[in-house]
């Protein structure tokens, strides 16, 4: 009992920092553009906890679990005097695109700085091996009906050599529902088994992952892998949205309680596993909070490029409205996905 309160209690702190890391980005960002920060809160609700410093009121809330920033001049309905120049109303428009853009970024830089700190520390990251090994297996899945266990290498699929994980996921995909010959390298010998990949929207899924090696190397290559394992992750993350949205790929979405529950997962599985789906969720909130949706800082940006570039501001009326609508719309969602999704895998296990 004692372990499962750690680990909520752990996962609610971490899921929280990643939040607080973003409102950071947003906080250093409108201080160095001169614009004021009236407060900034590490949770939600009543403050429990309150300083002023350097203007600024630090508070923390008694709700745990993430945070905000208030910029003078920011929200709608502010009053806003027209000649204070330290309002974020008044800023010219590219202080105002950094000041969204630093909330993002900020959680970009947390992943490279964590997966740096994993790799130089005996902790190691996690890296996803590129040769077609298995790792984890899902239970119930196409490979484990099959008889594939974790360690195997597939070296074939119907008669075609592999050489990359990528070259599996291929052969997979194109398969759905229908039987693929694998010849499986195992302990030394050779082993044939026939799996079918299950059919996810008309594209194949064998429920198994890469198999994973822990990287260490000193600060200099450090660095460079941080960059390339976080950047490569990104762009992995932006292909999947794209596949979604184009109907390639079915949407697998998971709420705030799906979202625990893996963080939950990768905690009683060991600190590097937990350590890598922190940086993992670090990235996807990064991309997910450029997109192009009102009410998050893509959808500010969409209006403040506008702005850039027709050199005149949106109806701020106008944009209210659109924001408000996003996040009415953002929070149904989310609602519908805990409901439906979270909630329902959960009771259905």
């Amino acid at each position: 009992m004692m372990g499962s309160v750690l680990v909520v209690a752990v996962v609610v702190a971490a899921f929280g920092l990643l939040v607080v890391v973003h409102e950071l980005g947003h906080f250093f960002a409108a201080r160095a553009c001169g614009m004021r920060v009236e407060r900034f809160s590490v949770g939600f609700g009543p403050v429990v906890l309150r300083r002023e410093r350097h203007g600024t009121e630090w508070v923390i809330s008694a709700i745990p679990f993430g945070g905000y920033v208030r910029i003078a001049g920011m929200a709608p309905g502010d009053d806003v005097n027209p000649d204070d120049p330290t309002v974020y109303a008044n800023q010219a428009p590219w202080r105002r695109f950094a000041v969204i853009l630093a909330g993002p970024a900020m959680n970009w830089l947390a992943a490279v700085g964590l997966a740096f700190a994993m790799i130089v520390s005996p902790v190691g990251f996690p890296e996803a091996d590129s040769t077609p090994t298995v790792g984890e297996l899902v239970d119930g899945g196409a490979a484990a009906r099959g008889g594939l266990r974790p360690g195997d290498r597939i070296a074939s699929a119907d008669g075609k050599p592999l050489a990359t994980w990528q070259e599996l996921v291929a052969a997979v995909v194109a398969n759905p529902g229908k039987p693929l010959a694998l010849e499986v390298e195992r302990d030394g010998a050779t082993v044939r088994l026939t799996v079918t990949p299950d059919d996810a929207g008309g594209r194949g899924r064998l429920g198994v992952g890469p198999a994973r090696h822990l990287l260490h190397d000193g600060p200099a290559g450090a660095l460079a892998a941080s960059l390339r394992i976080t950047n490569q992750h990104a762009k992995d993350n932006v292909t999947g949205l794209a596949a979604m949205f184009s109907g390639r790929q079915k949407a697998e979405l998971r709420g705030p309680v799906g979202i625990a529950q893996e963080m939950a997962k990768s905690a009683h599985a060991g600190l590097a596993p937990f350590l890598l789906m922190v940086w993992s969720i670090s990235v996807v909130l990064a991309i997910f909070n450029l997109l192009p949706i009102p009410a998050l800082d893509g959808g500010r940006l969409v209006f403040l490029a506008y702005e850039i570039v027709a050199r005149r501001r949106v109806n701020q009326r106008v944009e209210n409205i659109v924001h408000t609508a996003g996040f009415v719309a953002l929070f149904g969602l989310i609602l519908a996905v805990t409901v439906f999704g979270d909630l329902a895998r959960l009771f259905h296990r």
